[in-house]
């Protein structure tokens, strides 16, 4: 932020809102993407921190996630721990390394990495965006990565929402180090019942991809496979296989493309198998 004129500190988000419609002004929650990039076209920014959006809490049957809560909050809360086999606590410890998950949001990880390893557990579970711009907006989360421009132009994130209903899930990852971003990731959730003749069925499955395109996408193939069935070898083996249709993802020093592929194969298996 090379010709940075000005720093605004709001204590509204009706105010926020107003400052945002000048040119050259951007929002900023903990600044570590924006101060990295060092963007010249930044002439104000407008601090967020002010505007109570630092929360974590049950609200009218779901679970409200502020927009500037940081990772090291969702890491750290026994509400999230709790919920859904503690993935979305585990993706936030991922997503950033000690010091800057106490500075870097939510809502900030979600904008710079949208195939990130905290969009693909929000996407398994079915998360909503609360969206402030006249009035309130609530917005599926899918609709949120595949057009973020679009909802957030003279706009705020100011709330996730998560369901209250409480599924099994499971985070697997593949990268270079145990430290590292990861390289691919999926997430499973569904519903494990047990059935009149006292098999285990699978219901209301999710499943979601990272690292296999430009965002984090939902793999309906395998979850159509999944979906009443009793997660058995030939089943999750067969739903695992349908993992890869739909891929484009962009191969890189990271992951070639069909490396890519074969590891949403692989962690789909891993994360149904761990379920079942």
């Amino acid at each position: 932020m090379l010709n940075l004129r000005e720093i605004h500190k709001p204590t509204t988000v009706e105010e926020a809102l107003k400052l945002l419609q000048q040119p050259g002004t951007v929002a900023m929650a903990g600044g570590t993407e924006l101060l990295a990039r060092a963007r010249r076209d930044v002439e104000a920014v407008v601090d967020l921190s002010a505007l109570g959006l630092s929360y974590i809490r049950e609200s009218s049957g779901a679970i409200a996630i502020g927009a500037t809560t940081t990772l090291a909050a969702l890491a750290e809360s026994p509400i999230l721990r709790a919920m859904a086999n503690g993935v979305i606590a585990q993706a936030a410890h991922r997503s950033a390394g000690s010091v800057l998950r106490n500075q870097g949001t939510v809502v900030g990880t979600l904008i710079t990495e949208p195939d990130g390893i905290l969009a693909v557990v929000l996407l398994a579970l079915d998360a909503q965006v609360t969206i402030r711009r006249n009035g309130l907006t609530t917005t599926a989360f899918a609709d949120f990565l595949s057009t973020p421009e679009s909802l957030l132009n003279n706009a705020l994130v100011t709330e996730i929402r998560l369901p209250m209903a409480n599924p099994r899930a499971s985070l697997q990852t593949v990268a270079r180090t145990p430290s590292d971003k990861p390289i691919v990731s999926a997430c499973v959730a569904a519903q494990i019942l047990r059935s009149a003749q006292n098999d285990t069925v699978a219901r209301d499955v999710r499943i979601a991809l990272g690292g296999v395109g430009e965002a984090a996408m939902r793999a309906s193939a395998p979850e159509k496979a999944l979906e009443g069935q009793s997660p058995n070898d030939p089943t999750i083996e067969n739903a695992a296989h349908l993992a890869r249709e739909g891929l484009s993802p962009r191969g890189d020093f990271r992951g070639s493309v069909e490396y890519r592929k074969e590891m949403a194969v692989v962690l789909t298996r891993r994360a149904v198998k761990e379920l079942a």
